[in-house]
């Protein structure tokens, strides 16, 4: 597998580029769910470019580079949001989708004013299962992150 090293700058361009993107198109956020660990950067950066909550979900289902199932490290109380909100759900990357998958039958499709769920990178075969994403990764690429050095 070939591997591509992603550094800030391009974390910060693409969570810009998003961010920008809803800006643009009149979206704004009450909240900002990010997936721990690798949502959170990019999820941080949107809590302060929308002044929106920042909240956190740790979730995960790779040990190393294999995938798993998935584990909840950190829950979120979900009921705590107001059925008012305007939520954006953020991770790193929809990788094999079991992450996003599960975050969005956890919320469901009702609980919210609009929900949002968006990654900076995601797979060719997995880019539909995502509102919105900054880079399409080709399979046989994996990506390693500035937090991951």
């Amino acid at each position: 597998m070939k591997e591509k090293i992603i550094g800030y700058d391009v974390i910060d361009f693409l969570t810009k580029s998003l961010a920008l993107r809803f800006k643009l198109n009149g979206k704004d956020f009450t909240h900002v769910i990010g997936i721990a660990r690798g949502g959170m950067i990019p999820a941080t950066m949107m809590s302060y470019i929308f002044n929106a909550k920042l909240l956190s979900y740790d979730v995960s289902s790779y040990e190393g580079t294999e995938r798993g199932d998935i584990e909840i490290n950190q829950d979120i109380d979900l009921d705590s949001i107001g059925k008012d909100s305007k939520v954006l759900v953020i991770d790193d990357i929809c990788d094999s989708s079991k992450t996003m998958q599960h975050i969005k039958e956890k919320i469901g499709k009702t609980r919210y004013k609009s929900v949002r769920y968006v990654t900076l990178f995601a797979r060719e075969n997995t880019k539909h299962v995502v509102d919105h994403h900054g880079v399409t990764v080709k399979e046989g690429t994996w990506l390693v992150f500035p937090w991951e050095n």
